[in-house]
This record gives C-alpha cells, structure tokens and sequence, in this order.
C-alpha cells in the first residue's frame, strides 16, 4: 500500500523515470515510484533491441570541431522546425553531465583506445554517439542501485490509471494493480515518464508495457500534447529474432527479395536512382524519413508485405552474404560499418544468427514517439503540479530526432523534471485525495474498465489497422479508415456486459486507442510530408502552411 505523504510520485520504470526519482530525492524529497512490471526489468530503457545504444555527448574526442553548439544546431536541422530551441540547446549543454552522472555511477561506455569509442549516428554532421553494449540495460542497472541506496519505495505491478487534479493542479494519481484493485494516492507533484506507445503497432521495437500511458493521462487530464504525428519507424529484423537493424549495415547493400525471390526496390525508385545509392544515404540513419532518398526503402518493404508478397511469417528476405574478411578489409578504417561490425556480428551470433550465412526477414516497425506532453525547461506540462521526461514529453525533438538523442534526454529532463518537482512540491501540503474526486474516478473506471471483454483480440485489431494505416504511408483515406477501428472497438468496449472486476488489460487498450486517436488526428492535420511523417496524398513539404509544431489538447486543436 502506498504511504500517505509523498512528496513527489514519479510514473514510470525505465530511464527517464529511475533518473527523477533520484533527483527528486536528492532534492530532499518524499519519492514513491509506481511501476507497472518489475523495476530494472520493464520500460524501454532495458528493453534489448539492438546490439549497442547510442548516447550524445558532443565531447571533441573524436572530431576536435564538434561541440554542444554543433550538436544543437544537429537536433534543430532534423527537427525541421518542430522542435523547441530552448530545450533542444539543454540537451546538448547538458548531455556531458549526464554521461559524467552515468559514469560515476557504473555504466560502462566502449572505448577506442584511449577514447571514447564514436561513431556517426542518424541525422547528424559529426561523429559524437558514444557506444553501450548491451543496450539501454546497463544505464538501467546503475540508476537501480542509486534508487536502492537512496531507499526509493517502488510499487511494482502498479497502473496509473488517471491524474487527480483540484483547482486546476495535479494533486495525485490513480492506481490499478494487476489483481484489480483500485486505490488513491496523493502527492505535492507527479512525474511521467511512461515511456511512449509502440505497442499500438503489430510491429514495434517495444516492451509490452509501452501502451501510451502518460500521453493518455495528460489528455484527459487537459494537458497540452505537442508533434505527436511525428514518430520514428524503420526497418527491423523480423524474423528469426526480432531486433533493429542498425544504418551503418545498408552500406553493405543487402539484397531484398520478397517470397517470390524477386528483387524489387528498383521497381519503387524514380528514373536516374540506384539501389545503392538509396542504400547509402540510408546508411545515415535509422528511421524512415520523408526528407531524403532513404524513403523508397521504408515504401517498397510496407508496400510489398501490404500487397501480400511477403514469406510466410510476413516479411521481406535481406542477404548480408556478401560481408566477407575480404569486404571489410576494404573498407576504410574509420568507418563506422568496420568499426561497429564486430560488436554486431558477436552479438547475432549470441542469439543465434549469421547473418553472413542465411538470409533474414525484415518488416517496417514501429519504434519512439518524437512529441508528448509539452513540457518547458523545468520538465513542467501545461498542468501545475504535472510534470514529464523521457519519450512521453514532447518539445526536444521535431519531425525527425538524432539517434542516439532520446537516452540523453532521459538523462538531462529525468533530473530537471524530478528536481523541479520535489521543488513544486515543498510549497504545497496534499494528504490525501478529496472523497468525492475518488468517488468519480472510481464510478468512470468502472464504467470503461469493468467490462467482461477479450481486450487482447481487441489489441491485435488495433495493432493490425495502425500498421496499416498510421505507419510508414499516410493519406487521408488510411487515417480514416484507422478512426473508423478505433470508433469501432470503442462501440464493442461500450456494448461488453459489466464485470465484477476492473481490467488491466482494457486500460491499456483504451490507453492505445486514445494515443492512436490523437496520433492520427494530428496526421491527418498535416497535409505535407516532413520528416518522419509522409503522406502519400501529400508527399512535400509545405512551410507555408504547416511549418509549425501542432498543439493537441482534449477538445481544442492549435499551432
């Protein structure tokens, strides 16, 4: 049971959420932290799909011109006006303190020599992302033993299921365990760092818990969200594992074909473009994006798997066969394939695959978030009382994002957010939650969640429509149609017979449906392509009309 008198509750287990819990108690002040698996065990931060993560520090180890000036002026080119400069320019002052922080603690960053190992990571200039192995895990680790040694209670197994707010401010939350229970608790201030909503893809690169928790609390909650039309998706392995497939492989060329065994990118590419040349600028990043030739890629896969030419287990084969000695012994020895190739061999090898002997299967996924919930400097939402880090919060990054960004702005807005809280809530003494506000809840929980309903069939439809219709290829048509499944799972929730019980799981898929709601409304307001979001029925930019960043709230719709 959570204590009474919390100072500050912070939502979330991975990285953004570990850092302010630390803040906030070395802040001076009462933390609790509500999880909903196990602590260092769920959240993206810990979520291992892929060899390394990337980390941002502009340090000059590697490239003496670079500096956090050249890394802000990185994050604002590929936010293509869409993100906030104040907060873009924190990130990129205040990424050495964090890896410093990270240090001190136990993470260990690979190094090449007698430096920091770097390489050049999406969408930037200059090579500044530092490598851990193993993923986000090892950054989740250390943060772990802080909150121990600090003594963070943390309620696991434990859903936030609304935001209680009085006179306009946030005073505490809600909360769900896994058997059903449902109680309150109060608080000075409350930190979400939820993580963002992968799970609303039928592919995704995503823990199970990524269901949109924080976007949705802040909506009904009345909280301004800001570019959540923008997110990043790319080109994963599908099958025999499931993982990313990192940027610096394309320049190696793999072969797609699709079940039939026929190559087919060429088929999708305008007169005068080569494979390799769309291979290679792909190389550069990741994530799908608009601005540049790498498209074709993201298009033809989504196109070939839409119109059933996919294998069996629905996907596109990739031959990397032709990574020999030989063809690495050629290339120059600062690259990053030849520099990172090892790591990546080792670690398919590990999980049994190579990639160098069989062909794999590939499929577009989808990945981050790149709005949220607008926050300012402080980590503060539009809600007094609310604050927001991580992939939840919206505003450091725009219509495509760094790689190698998103862990650092954990780090920077984790400790504003949960600094900045415990400071909120020193001013304001909250005990408990008024009774009539419970009461509300309890009666709007039971009527959404008390159904007697198969709430994972209902995922798996929403799943499907948004992999059709809200990844990779937008258009008015498919964004409406994708409406048209929520309203309907919507109708089959509200016609379901009551239960003695509220449902974890029909909270979550009510969480999607609302951040899918919201995703796709913003999409359909943006009648261009910029970045990460590309509309078939409007595939260029238009600054004229839409170079500004959407603001969605419950009810209202601005720029």
């Amino acid at each position: 049971m959570l204590a009474q008198g919390i100072d500050v509750i912070v939502v979330g287990g991975g990285g953004a959420a570990c850092r302010a819990a630390i803040a906030a108690a070395d802040s001076g002040a009462r933390v609790a932290m509500v999880v909903k698996g196990q602590l260092g065990k769920c959240g993206a931060t810990a979520y291992k799909v892929a060899e390394i993560a990337g980390f941002n520090v502009a340090d000059g180890q590697v490239d003496p011109e670079d500096s956090p000036e050249k890394h802000y002026d990185d994050i604002m080119a590929a936010a293509y006006g869409m993100a906030d400069p104040h907060l873009a320019r924190i990130v990129a002052e205040e990424a050495p303190l964090a890896l410093k922080s990270l240090e001190g603690w136990g993470v260990p960053f690979e190094r090449d020599g007698q430096k920091y190992l770097e390489f050049l990571c999406c969408f930037a200039t200059r090579p500044r992302t530092h490598v851990i192995k193993g993923h986000g895990e090892p950054i989740i680790r250390a943060l772990v033993r802080e909150l121990e040694r600090r003594r963070v209670p943390v309620y696991e197994d434990s859903l936030v299921t609304n935001l209680f707010l009085q006179d306009g401010e946030c005073i505490g939350v809600g909360i769900l365990d896994r058997p059903g229970h449902y109680r309150t608790c109060a608080a000075g201030a409350v930190v979400l760092a939820t993580g963002g909503a992968g799970q609303l893809f039928k592919r995704n690169l995503n823990p199970p818990d990524i269901c949109g928790d924080g976007y949705t609390l802040g909506y009904e909650a009345g909280a301004d969200l800001i570019n959540m039309e923008f997110m990043q998706a790319g080109i994963g392995i599908s099958h025999p594992i499931v993982n990313l497939f990192n940027a610096w492989l394309w320049t190696a060329h793999p072969q797609l074909t699709n079940a039939a065994g026929k190559p087919f990118l060429s088929d999708y590419l305008p007169a005068g473009l080569s494979q390799e040349e769309v291979m290679d600028v792909h190389s550069g990043h990741f994530p799908f994006s608009s601005s540049d030739n790498s498209r074709y890629i993201e298009i033809a896969v989504q196109t070939e798997l839409a119109e059933g030419r996919g294998t069996h287990e629905d996907g596109i084969n990739l031959d990397l066969s032709r990574v020999t000695d030989q063809y690495l012994e050629s290339l120059p020895p600062d690259s990053a394939f030849r520099k990172m190739w090892p790591i990546t061999r080792a670690y398919l090898l590990d999980r049994g695959v190579d990639v160098t002997r069989q062909p794999v299967q590939t499929a577009c996924f989808g990945h981050a978030i790149n709005g949220g919930l607008r926050i300012d400097a402080h980590g503060a939402t539009t809600i007094p009382g609310l604050y927001a880090a991580g992939e939840v919060a919206g505003g450091p990054h725009g219509a495509d994002r760094l790689g190698g960004n998103m862990l650092v702005t954990c780090q920077v807005f984790g400790a504003r957010a949960g600094s900045c809280a415990a400071g909120y809530a020193r001013k304001k003494i909250q005990e408990s939650v008024p009774a009539p506000l419970a009461a509300a809840e309890e009666r709007r929980l039971h009527a959404s969640c008390g159904k007697a309903i198969r709430a994972q069939e209902l995922r798996e439809d929403l799943q499907s429509a948004a992999q059709s219709g809200l990844l990779i290829r937008r258009s008015q048509q498919g964004l409406r149609g994708f409406l048209d499944t929520v309203a309907a799972i919507r109708g089959e929730i509200d016609r379901a017979p009551e239960s003695d019980r509220y449902s974890w799981e029909l909270w979550e898929l009510e969480s999607l449906l609302r951040a899918g709601e919201i995703m796709a409304r913003g999409a359909l307001l943006r009648r261009e392509s910029r970045g990460s979001h590309f509309r078939v029925d409007f595939p260029q930019r238009d600054d004229i009309h839409f170079g500004k960043p959407l603001i969605i709230r419950r009810d209202a719709i601005g720029s």
